[in-house]
């Protein structure tokens, strides 16, 4: 699945980061170079704090680079059902953070000049069926009488066009704080900034091995190792055999998009208006945008053993884009790429502090574009008080989830149940 993302293809000039070569001390070793990695570095470089970021592939090869760029408020589910499941208390505290986290991007990209189109109109939540706006609805009055956010407004299915030029959904909601930007050039930038204020990032560096000798963290790579006070890993979907216990609590699940050849600024103002983010409610949702060079960027889900079926996935992919837009049915496929999103059992973000000292965050759900780099600062903050972490999301274990072997068939079952749902529901 790995072919050239359209963010790879238009993305900013990159600074090549070495590979490392024999061994190098640090205050912290942070495994991962993707937004939640190399924000954690950024912030515990802010107060002089030595790190080292080691990346497997390149800066924001992952997720970070490969995502929608869509920077949205919330989290899956609603936050009725999170009042309802941790309390009115917590929900108000996980809606903050949220907030904060687009807050805390947007001063990033604003204080280094971080050239990645970032753009807050907002987001706008496609209604696939008409329960589905009703459901809307009361998620509207709820954040409004118990959340004090009036940031929220319904649109009906007689005014659909003034958000989106189609006739595929039944009405939606807008919510203003969403934004979205060119996601592997923020990546890029935030590296820039991250290395500027001293920070060592090496890439193609694989770490294959931790272990602890004389209360310090030892970090293992095919060439070197790096030898640190603390370890933060941070690779979400992308975890492999290094940390058992992270690796067991996060379920990789693959997403794929499209991208349509550059196009007339007036076509893509006419489907978009509001040139805002937008993602739809079904069950296997579609997510999609205009890009600052005028593509239609469109995603869904998608995972396949062979290549006759992943053109298949792409081909159902386009399919998808044209029921909704039928007026790209001319318009040529440029670039298809795919990507994993990690999930855990509670269907949230997980961050915190296992028994060995290890600090993680992972399992963004979809949401990682806006939580990541709000997370790693959370990490850092915690690095420089003793482990003091005082956060909605903080997991005090970890545990494995059932069955973690065979997450693929399980996923996949999954997705056939929920396509199944789609259609009947």
């Amino acid at each position: 699945m790995d072919f050239l993302s359209m963010w790879e293809a238009t993305a900013n000039e990159r600074i090549d980061h070495p590979a490392l070569e024999g061994e190098i001390e640090c205050d912290v070793v942070i495994i991962g170079g993707g937004y939640s990695g190399l924000s954690t570095s950024y912030h515990l470089q802010e107060k002089n704090c030595q790190t080292v970021v080691l990346e497997k592939g390149r800066v924001g090869s992952g997720a970070s680079g490969r995502n929608g760029g869509e920077v949205l408020t919330g989290y899956l589910g609603t936050m009725q059902e999170w009042a309802e499941k941790f309390g009115i208390e917590i929900a108000k505290e996980m809606w903050k953070l949220s907030i904060e986290a687009i807050d805390l991007i947007e001063n990033i990209i604003d204080t280094h000049n971080i050239k990645c189109d970032f753009t807050r109109n907002g987001d706008f939540y496609a209604a696939y069926k008409p329960s589905h706006l009703e459901g809307m609805k009361k998620e509207q009055e709820f954040m409004a009488e118990k959340l004090s956010y009036e940031e929220i407004t319904i649109i009906e299915k007689d005014a659909l066009k003034t958000e989106l030029q189609t006739d595929f959904y039944y009405g939606g909601r807008v919510d203003k704080k969403s934004a979205h930007f060119h996601p592997l050039n923020y990546a890029l930038g935030v590296a820039e900034a991250t290395a500027e204020r001293g920070a060592k990032i090496f890439e193609n560096t694989e770490a294959v091995q931790v272990e602890r000798k004389n209360k310090k963290v030892v970090v293992h790579t095919p060439n070197g190792r790096v030898v640190a006070e603390e370890i933060v890993i941070v690779t979400n979907a992308y975890a492999g055999d290094l940390h058992q216990t992270i690796k067991r609590a996060v379920i990789p699940v693959e997403s794929i998009m499209i991208s349509t050849e550059a196009l007339t600024e007036d076509l893509m103002e006419e489907l978009i208006p509001n040139n805002r983010a937008v993602s739809d409610s079904k069950n296997l949702l579609y997510y999609f945008r205009r890009t600052n060079d005028n593509r239609m960027a469109f995603g869904g889900s998608g995972r396949a053993a062979s290549m006759r079926g992943l053109n298949r996935m792409y081909e159902a992919l386009h399919m998808g884009m044209l029921n909704v837009f039928p007026q790209l049915r001319d318009a040529a496929i440029d670039y298809r790429w795919g990507g994993k999103v990690g999930f855990t059992k509670e269907m949230l973000p997980y961050i915190g502090q296992l028994e060995d000292g290890t600090y993680f965050a992972f399992g963004y759900g979809g949401h990682g574009a806006a939580m990541a780099s709000m997370l790693g600062k959370v990490i850092a903050h915690a690095i420089l008080n003793d482990g003091e972490m005082n956060n909605p999301l903080k997991v005090e274990k970890l545990k494995p989830i059932p069955f973690h072997s065979q997450h693929a068939k399980a996923v996949g079952l999954i997705k056939f149940y929920k396509k199944f749902q789609d259609i009947v529901s």
